[in-house]
């Protein structure tokens, strides 16, 4: 036992070390609240309304009070002239974008727009609303002055609406996301720590030195394996907290995250801690396995990167919005992801958490066990 205290130690000591490889296990912790954080910030200035630009016309009549609220409502600014001639000229010098006529023996409005152009089209549509408006407020007006009722005479019947879906789909592809970067950020800590103690000791040969000390091949192994584990859940704890604590400052600051329901509770932080508990496991024996039968520090790389790229699986059917079922929590490393989704979204089923667990757990044993028996071979320790 001691010698495994020993051994985790060493492994701790060097790969903390080394600068760039400590810098590279941290990268994708800090891309998480810099996420977070940024997309709550372009949401913010995107979702600033400015106040919306008056549109100016032309009219050639007298406007009471209704047709005053109808142009304000419709965000329309007016000049009045005399004549037709008048506001053409006026049209011709870019001082107004439209302009209406009335005649009161018809009572008929005539538009004269130039819809060519973008200004002209929203000219357009304005002074429609403009005369809708209108023409709804002197429908009103005349019930009213008929004793009708307006509640009774419109509202016939109500309508609500009920989503079905994410409550915004910009911040469940972010969760997702975010939670990806939990268990790549533990990927990439236990590759590293895998590769150091595994192809870049077999490299330099130090493997054979350590193996003529007083300790035990699979005493080795089990500390090497429990150190990979050790810096994955220091990686995917430092994660954690910058997520945590990145949701908690968007949900207080940033209005995109405002409807999204987000659990924060003791019970999530601890359901998360579980899982990337789990999720080190796993990753780090499955990572000590493909470097075991790398015969150099590139091709170890070459292997690991396998890890990785399930690890994003998560992402791409976030973006895809494809529906998933129980067997999804059969995948390694993408049922991790996919428990701290649902940890964080209230959405965690019972069943989906034990499937995940147990699959992990046996998965976890398959890969130590093939491990303590590569390294029992001498051809696995000694290649070159």
């Amino acid at each position: 036992m001691n010698n495994i205290f020993i051994t985790i130690k060493k492994e701790l000591r060097s790969i903390l070390r080394d600068r760039k490889t400590l810098a590279m296990m941290f990268v994708y912790p800090l891309l998480i609240p810099l996420m977070v954080i940024l997309y709550g910030s372009i949401y913010e200035s995107m979702d600033t309304e400015e106040e919306t630009p008056k549109y100016h016309i032309g009219i050639n009549y007298e406007l009471n009070e209704l047709e005053k609220t109808s142009l304000e409502s419709a965000s329309l600014e007016y000049t009045k002239y005399n004549t037709l001639e008048e506001m053409q000229t006026a049209y011709d010098k870019k001082e107004i974008e439209g302009y209406i006529t009335y005649n009161k023996d018809t009572k008929e409005y005539k538009i004269y727009l130039n819809t060519s152009g973008a200004s002209g089209l929203t000219t357009g549509e304005l002074i429609y609303t403009y005369l809708d408006n209108y023409s709804n407020a002197l429908s009103n007006e005349y019930l009213l002055n008929h004793n009708i009722n307006l509640e009774e005479a419109f509202n016939h019947f109500t309508i609500t609406e009920e989503e079905l879906g994410e409550n915004n789909y910009v911040v469940s592809i972010l969760m997702s996301v975010s939670l990806t970067y939990v268990i790549l950020s533990i990927c990439i800590a236990t590759s590293n720590m895998a590769i150091n103690t595994t192809a870049t000791e077999k490299e330099n040969g130090t493997l054979e030195t350590i193996l003529t000390f007083p300790i035990k091949k699979n005493e080795l192994i089990i500390g090497k394996y429990l150190s990979s584990v050790i810096i994955g859940l220091m990686a995917s704890l430092v994660a954690l907290i910058f997520l945590f604590v990145s949701l908690y400052i968007g949900k207080n600051v940033y209005t995109i995250y405002e409807d999204y329901e987000i659990i924060l509770n003791l019970g999530t932080i601890i359901g998360s801690i579980i899982t990337v508990i789990a999720a080190s496991m796993f990753i780090a024996g499955i990572s000590l396995l493909l470097t075991a039968f790398a015969k150099s520090y590139k091709e170890a790389q070459g292997k690991i990167s396998l890890i990785t790229m399930i690890a994003i699986i998560p992402m791409i059917i976030s973006v895809l919005d494809i529906n998933i079922d129980y067997k999804y929590y059969l995948i390694p490393v993408c049922n991790f992801v996919q428990v701290l989704t649902d940890l964080l979204l209230n959405n965690a089923n019972i069943i989906n958490v034990i499937i995940t667990f147990t699959s992990s757990t046996i998965y976890t044993f398959l890969v130590i066990t093939f491990i303590i028996k590569a390294y029992n071979s001498e051809k696995i320790l000694f290649t070159n």
